[in-house]
């Protein structure tokens, strides 16, 4: 009978613990986007972030909400895992949204040059949307390439 209780106190502590991290997971996610949109270092959500949070918290609402503040992993590994997590859901999302339900789309392809001098393939596709009304466009990517594209390269072929 003891051991039955105890499973039980275990299974209800294992359930709380996970709906708590379900929304600082959240939490997560959202200050990690956050952060990506404002082009910051990702060490800005443990340095900044996180003890904003916390002050903004003693400030306005309990000791108990800032407690929770601290427990966001703002680490800038984790914001790092993040913001690529985030990246390949959206790059899935307008892949299977282009290519898998709209019939007609154009892909454009650009090379550019960034300031270190390494030339760049910018991937664009471009697509009537749902209403019929606009034409709307959506970057697909950004590849290094490994030489150079100058036309002499292609008249080897």
């Amino acid at each position: 009978m003891r051991k039955r209780d105890a499973l039980q106190i275990e299974k209800k502590l294992i359930s709380e613990a996970s709906i708590t991290d379900t929304s600082l997971l959240t939490a997560s996610y959202l200050i990690s986007l956050q952060i990506a949109k404002s082009k910051k270092p990702y060490s800005t959500g443990e340095e900044l972030n996180k003890p904003s949070l916390i002050a903004a918290c003693n400030e306005v609402l309990d000791q108990s909400a800032a407690s929770k503040m601290k427990d966001i992993p703002l680490s800038k590994d984790t914001v790092e895992r993040r913001i690529s997590d985030i990246a390949e859901d959206t790059e899935t999302h307008i892949i299977e949204k282009i290519f898998k339900k709209l019939k007609l789309f154009a892909l454009q392809l650009d090379e550019s040059i960034d300031i270190p001098n390494n030339r760049i393939l910018l991937t664009y596709v471009r697509y009537i949307g749902r209403d019929e009304s606009a034409m709307k466009e959506d970057n697909l990517g950004v590849s290094e390439l490994p030489t150079h594209t100058i036309s002499s390269e292609f008249s080897k072929f």
